[in-house]
């Protein structure tokens, strides 16, 4: 009920607060076809607007549970008589009722009236036009009408009053006025209690009258004479409130609008001061604020301590900067949140992570992509020593993890200038030229950051992303001599493909894909190799370096390709057995070419199976619901533990109690079975670095 009578006087207000706005600045305008949807409008958003409501989330510290004590107090029982109460009269429900029924009221007055005037119309004789139907009286009622029924006396009028007449109300037609009528009063019956709702009627009324008769003012030719025919029907009978009459109560306002002097356009800014009172309304009365518990999670057990903060989807700015500076202020952790990309939905779908504590140990993650983002866990273990892991875990992808202290020389870049000016880097106290830098590779796409130490003066530069350098050397792929990626690669049809040169150099390798020459020519055309007809075979066998000239042809349709080879070299002097020792030697450079083209396949294959494994990620689920992660082809992420390469020699993995003879058996074995995956044993290398020596696993 309450809600009930807040929508009620929301919906009031409004109503005045239009109406108000409207006798304020839109009532003497011209623009009456614009105050008619100005009007309409009014009464449908008053009744929407009370509807709409935003939620607002205050973000609050949770509040300690206190201990409790009960004081044991003895119960005594005794014979107590308790006077009977009357209820209380219930005053609001009778006041509801009230209301309803006079609303019911005028419903009833309203139907009443159409039973009435179909009624009426049905006894008299109709006359039907394009546009309207003409219902002829002999009564002395005004002319009015309803939707597509005029009704009016012609024995009252002249034949030129009569035409004044059905202009007038034709357009009442045309214009289905009769909806802005009956929606009024419909309006008047739900709101009675209101005096501004009457008020609103009139004033759509009145403005309905002012379109009709500035349209047929333009119409016709007497413009004197109409003015006379509005005086002549002053005096009226009885009429039905849910008709448009051709007699309003406004007699001398309609004459008087009718000599008004067109508005300037540039009044139609009136319109738009209802907006800013609309917004104040949703701003003080439609944002639900709604206090929410903060999400950062300490979980206590005999041994360690976590401290845990998730982000997904539809969490807020606000709560971001809440959480970081709660992290900040209570544990020393500097956890930073950027970059983040919404979609229409409000949805986070991109952003950037990175955190670092008093201890230096710091980390990053960044998250790219169209879809909505699936939950974040940054995470920090502390142990009774104050120590632990630290992290991101998230399905699908690994974490960044890293550990640095402030002078950790693994961890910078050092800059220095060359005896030419040009910049060198020192990397892991390897120095690498501009150049050189360009092909290191680094798994995120980013941006790269200049710092300086504070301490120690030296330059640093961050890459944004996954901050691990790699000295792999970068792969360089050509199709035809045109630069494609793997994924490009990987689509190449084998059939197609004429020979294969992989080069590898200190920095770069090189693949080249030739594809054949046949490749693109449908079976219909013929091909001609000097003149000669030839097959796509024999086209295929002929070495790019050896054609001089390619002509295509076609004629009405039959398409043809003629190739020119330039001149046969040819052996020229010399004894038999010197032509015959120059034959075996370029005898011998083509197996060692076709040697190598098998080798450079090869390699291909190996690095296409290389790149397959790369680029796919697994997931594997144990039974106590944790799921760790497969990536970069041979790295593994198990949920509270660093990453780890899977690496012979480096990492004893047991299966079912039997260790693996090649610890990269793991990679293909089939995951799905597992149900068990634990890490036993690690040790803390020099750096302070957490490395896992060994992996239990179960599998069904």
């Amino acid at each position: 009920m309450e809600n009930l009578l807040i929508y009620f006087l929301k919906a009031n207000g409004l109503i005045i607060l239009f109406y108000l706005m409207y006798v304020a600045f839109l009532r003497k305008e011209t623009f009456f076809v614009s105050n008619r949807w100005y009007l309409i409008s009014g009464l449908i958003l008053s009744l929407i607007l009370p509807l709409i409501t935003f939620t607002k989330i205050i973000w609050v510290e949770p509040t300690p549970i206190p201990e409790s004590y009960e004081e044991a107090i003895p119960i005594t029982y005794s014979s107590i008589e308790i006077p009977a109460q009357e209820n209380p009269v219930d005053w609001s429900l009778i006041l509801t009722s009230i209301y309803a029924v006079i609303s019911i009221l005028i419903l009833v007055k309203i139907g009443i009236e159409l039973v009435s005037f179909f009624s009426k119309v049905n006894k008299h004789n109709k006359q039907k036009e394009s546009e309207y139907t003409l219902v002829q009286t002999n009564t002395f009622e005004n002319p009015f009408s309803f939707f597509h029924y005029i009704v009016i006396n012609p024995n009252r009028f002249s034949e030129e009053e009569f035409q004044h007449i059905l202009t007038h109300e034709s357009i009442h037609v045309k214009q289905k006025h009769s909806i802005d009528v009956l929606l009024s009063k419909l309006f008047c019956a739900f709101f009675w209690l209101n005096p501004m709702i009457w008020l609103y009627r009139k004033a759509i009324l009145q403005n309905l009258e002012f379109i009709a008769d500035n349209e047929t003012f333009q119409q016709i030719e007497n413009k004197y004479e109409y003015q006379k025919t509005l005086l002549k029907v002053v005096t009226h009978q009885h009429d039905l409130s849910i008709t448009n009459q051709f007699y309003q109560s406004l007699i001398k306002k309609r004459i008087v609008m009718l000599h008004t002097n067109q508005s300037h356009k540039r009044n139609v800014w009136k319109y738009a001061t209802i907006l800013p009172l609309l917004v104040g309304f949703m701003l003080l009365f439609q944002i639900e604020t709604i206090a929410q518990v903060k999400e950062v999670v300490i979980s206590k057990s005999e041994a360690n301590q976590i401290i845990e903060f998730v982000i997904d989807k539809n969490t807020t700015d606000a709560q971001i900067k809440e959480e970081t500076e709660l992290l900040k202020k209570e544990f020393g952790i500097d956890l930073k949140i950027s970059k983040i990309k919404r979609n229409s939905k409000n949805e986070i779908i991109a952003l950037e992570a990175k955190f670092e504590d008093r201890d230096k140990t710091s980390g990053r993650i960044s998250i790219k992509g169209d879809e909505a983002i699936e939950p974040i866990r940054f995470f920090k273990e502390i142990n009774e020593n104050g120590k632990g892991n630290m992290g991101f875990d998230r399905n699908n992808i690994s974490t960044v993890f890293a550990k640095m202290k402030a002078n950790d020389e693994t961890q910078t870049i050092e800059i220095k200038k060359s005896d030419n000016g040009e910049s060198i880097y020192i990397i892991n106290g390897k120095e690498y030229s501009k150049e050189e830098m360009k092909d290191k590779i680094v798994e995120l796409d980013g941006a790269i950051e200049m710092d300086e130490n504070d301490k120690t003066g030296k330059k640093i530069m961050v890459f944004k992303g996954n901050s691990t350098i790699s000295d792999e050397i970068k792969t360089i792929i050509y199709l035809d001599d045109k630069i494609i990626s793997k994924e490009e690669m990987d689509k190449i049809d084998a059939e197609i493909i004429k020979s294969v040169d992989v080069k590898k150099g200190d920095i770069k390798k090189e693949i080249r894909i030739v594809t054949k020459n046949s490749n693109g020519i449908s079976e219909d055309t013929e091909i001609y190799i000097n003149g000669k007809k030839a097959t796509k075979e024999e086209l295929d066998k002929v070495e790019r370096e050896e054609i001089e000239s390619v002509n295509v042809n076609n004629n009405n349709g039959k398409k043809s390709i003629e190739i020119q080879k330039r001149n046969i070299k040819t052996i020229q002097g010399g004894s038999w057995k010197e032509v015959e020792k120059e034959m075996e030697m370029s005898k011998a450079e083509m197996e060692k070419a076709k040697a190598e083209m098998e080798k450079a396949k090869a390699e291909m294959q190996k690095a296409k199976a290389e790149m397959d494994r790369n680029k796919s990620t697994k997931i594997i689920e144990t039974e106590n619901g944790n799921q760790s992660v497969i990536y970069g082809g041979n790295r593994l992420k198990i949920p509270g533990e660093p990453s780890v390469k899977i690496e012979n020699g480096k990492l004893d993995i047991f299966v079912n109690g039997k260790k693996l003879n090649n610890a990269e058996d793991f990679l293909t074995m089939n995951h799905d079975k597992i149900y068990y995956l634990k890490v036993t044993e690690k040790e803390t290398n020099e750096n302070n670095i957490i490395v896992i020596k060994k992996i239990e696993v179960k599998t069904k």
